[in-house]
């Protein structure tokens, strides 16, 4: 194997364990907010810095993009990253809820409040994430018939095509979605705030999709995660809803 395609082999294995990585992290970050969030309505409190733990997240990903902007390709930088940033992408766990807060451990108590407004900055940051993995979709180069993933399996070819196919057509309805959203703003009618949540979720679920079908090979599981991803996703009335809330393990 000449060192050209020995390096092409070592990015396309990097590459599978960034997008997996990725998505993994976010099914578990999402899957966190999703725990705090009905913890809401109870008085109890965490006895553990968890807030903390979801602030170091958020700003080792920041971080991570401040040095990427001059590093070059996504994948290598992940890399590297890993090396210097050991818990780059790995969300906190939620260990040290109780339902009632005691008295005499009030001053190491974290309100379920704080921990799910620093899981929101969290979800923000990893939306930035995402959107600034830069590494344009293959249906939009000019060179679409080169530039096209390897499906590891032939006979994928026209479920990819399908794929392809309904997320740019989930796409369009998100951008619809957004342009009813910008004229309710401009109207001076601001949009609920779970309404508000749910977009920025679909938005990152739907970056996370384009990302795979990205991969320079993408495998039959990869794909039929793809699809499972998008058909949670549907549009009523220009709105979003999600269908499920169970998380999509992204297939290893």
């Amino acid at each position: 194997m000449t060192g050209k395609r020995l390096l092409k082999s070592l990015e396309s294995d990097f590459e599978l364990v960034y997008v997996a990585q990725s998505c993994l992290s976010w099914e578990a970050l999402h899957h966190q907010y999703r725990k705090v969030e009905a913890l809401a309505g109870q008085n109890g409190v965490f006895y553990s810095n968890v807030a903390g733990e979801f602030q170091k997240f958020q700003v080792l990903l920041e971080r991570f993009m401040e040095d990427q902007r001059s590093d070059g390709k996504r994948v290598w930088s992940y890399v590297r990253g890993r090396f210097s940033f050991k818990s780059l992408l790995q969300v906190p766990e939620l260990p040290g809820f109780v339902e009632e807060e005691k008295e005499d451990e009030k001053r190491g108590a974290c309100r379920v409040k704080d921990v799910l407004n620093a899981i929101e900055k969290c979800i923000q940051a990893f939306w930035v994430f995402v959107k600034t993995d830069n590494k344009k979709s293959w249906w939009k180069l000019r060179t679409s018939l080169w530039t096209c993933p390897i499906v590891e399996d032939p006979r994928d070819l026209a479920l990819l095509a399908e794929i392809t196919r309904i997320l740019q057509k989930k796409e369009m309805l998100l951008k619809d979605s957004q342009g009813k959203e910008r004229c309710c703003l401009r109207r001076g009618v601001k949009p609920p705030e779970e309404t508000q949540k749910k977009m920025l979720h679909t938005m990152v679920d739907m970056k996370l999709v384009s990302r795979v079908l990205r991969m320079s090979v993408v495998s039959t599981s990869q794909l039929k995660w793809c699809k499972e991803k998008l058909d949670n996703i549907v549009f009523e009335e220009g709105k979003v809803v999600r269908a499920h809330s169970a998380p999509f393990l992204f297939p290893s």
